[in-house]
């Protein structure tokens, strides 16, 4: 695991989180969608643990939540993924 990672509290496989965009349902502008898309993006895509393709996290709602979903989206992403958290470090 790399070294910024082993402190963390929870991970999730990049590739779930990758397919987490499927979630979001609701109308959106072109600047909210290029925002929310470049969000996860940027967790799937490279703040992926490159020794395992975990992403590592403490805080599901703060880290890996876009800010701009509704909040129907906001609940139907946050399910998917508690679905596949796993805990690393109590």
């Amino acid at each position: 695991m790399e070294g910024k990672n082993r402190s963390k509290k929870f991970k999730i496989g990049s590739v779930y989180y990758e397919f987490s965009g499927r979630e979001i349902k609701d109308k959106y502008s072109q600047t909210e969608l290029e925002k929310i898309m470049h969000f996860l993006s940027y967790w799937s895509d490279i703040n992926f643990d490159k020794t395992d393709a975990y992403i590592y996290f403490d805080d599901l709602e703060k880290e890996l939540v876009p800010p701009e979903l509704t909040p129907a989206d906001r609940k139907r992403f946050i399910e998917y993924l508690k679905k596949e958290i796993e805990v690393v470090n109590k």
